[in-house]
C-alpha cells in the first residue's frame, strides 16, 4: 500500500511494517508502523506538525503503543497524541517526562529554524497547521523499557537494541521475522553521523556499529531503516564497515578534520574514506 495525504506519505516496506513520511525533500522525518493482529506499535513520532495519531489509526485500526527511538525533538513531535509512549530510562526525565529540555536545551530553537527553512524553500504547511504557534510538545507518565527487552505486538516479537553515540539511550528495534531493523539516526542521509551532540560519545558510537555489524553478519537483519534517510539494504550495509572504521580513527585522534560552524557552534568535521562525521570542536 502506498498513501499520501497533504502532509504524510505512507509507505508498505513489506513484513508488515509502514513508513510514515513528513517534510520530504527539505527535512525528511520517518516514523515506522508494525501491525500484528489487534496490535500495533509505532516507532518514532516525527515532527508534531499534522496528525500523526488519526494517519495511524486509519492505516491500522487497532490499539496502538509507541516506541521513540530517543527523545530529540524531531523524533518526539506526535508523542503527546498517543496515550502508551515507552522510551529507554535516559532518555526521560526523572519524574517521567520527554520534551524537548528534559536532558538539554540545545535543540530548543530547532522547531523555529525548521519552520523558517521549509517556508524559505517555498513550502507550505498544513491549513490547520499553525507556524507561529509551533511547539514540540512534553509528554508525561512516558514507560521505560530497556536493552535487551523483547517487545510483543500481537505474535511479533521485536528485540530493543541498545545504540547509543549519537543519544546516549537510543535504542533500535530489530525485527528478525521480517529481517528488518529500525537504527533511528545511526545514520543520517549519505553516510553522515551526528555524534557533535551535547550527549553524544563517540566511543559508544563505534561500539554500536560493531554491534550493529555482528547483527548482521549473524543474518538477524537485512534492511536497516533510518530516521531521516532510505532505508539501506543487502550489500550496502557494508557501509557499516566504513563507519566503524572511521570512528576507530577519531578515537585513535588519528584522523584530520576542519572546524565548522553548525546550528550548535564550532563542529569537528571528519571524511574519512567518504564517511562525514560530526563531532564536538
Amino acid at each position: 500500500m502506498n498513501a499520501t495525504t497533504d502532509w504524510f506519505s505512507v509507505t508498505d516496506l513489506g513484513g508488515g511494517w509502514y513508513r510514515v513520511s513528513e517534510a520530504e525533500g527539505h527535512f525528511p522525518c520517518h516514523s515506522y508502523v508494525l501491525e500484528d493482529g489487534d496490535e500495533a506499535l509505532v516507532v518514532d513520532t516525527g515532527l508534531g506538525v499534522d496528525d500523526l495519531r488519526g494517519v495511524v489509526e486509519d492505516l491500522v485500526g487497532t490499539d496502538v503503543r509507541v516506541l521513540l527511538t530517543h527523545a530529540h525533538w524531531d523524533h518526539i513531535g506526535a508523542a503527546h497524541q498517543f496515550d502508551d509512549v515507552l522510551i529507554d530510562e535516559r532518555e526521560r526525565t526523572p519524574d517521567g517526562r520527554v520534551s524537548i529540555d528534559g536532558l538539554t536545551d540545545e535543540s530548543v530553537e530547532r522547531p523555529a529554524q525548521f519552520v523558517a527553512g521549509w517556508l524559505e524553500a517555498g513550502n507550505e504547511f498544513p491549513e490547520s497547521f499553525d507556524p507561529d504557534s509551533y511547539e514540540i510538545r512534553p509528554v508525561a507518565d512516558v514507560e521505560v523499557v530497556t536493552p535487551g527487552e523483547t517487545l510483543r505486538i500481537g505474535e511479533r516479537e521485536l528485540e530493543l537494541v541498545a545504540t547509543p553515540g549519537h543519544s546516549p539511550g537510543q535504542l533500535a528495534v530489530l525485527d528478525r521475522e521480517a529481517g528488518i531493523c529500525h537504527g533511528a539516526d545511526v545514520l543520517e542521509p549519505g553516510g553522515t553521523l551526528y555524534a557533535h551532540l551535547e550527549h553524544s560519545d563517540v566511543s559508544a558510537y563505534r561500539e554500536t556499529v560493531d554491534r550493529l555489524i555482528e547483527y548482521r553478519e549473524a543474518g538477524a537483519f537485512d534492511v536497516l531503516t533510518l530516521g531521516h534517510g532510505e532505508p539501506i539494504r543487502g550489500g550496502d550495509l557494508a557501509i557499516l564497515e566504513d563507519v566503524a572504521t572511521a570512528l576507530a580513527a577519531i578515537e585513535r585522534d588519528d584522523a584530520p578534520f576542519e572546524t565548522i560552524e553548525t546550528h550548535w557552534g564550532p563542529t569537528r568535521r571528519y571524511d574519512i574514506g567518504g564517511i562525514e562525521v560530526l563531532t564536538r570542536a
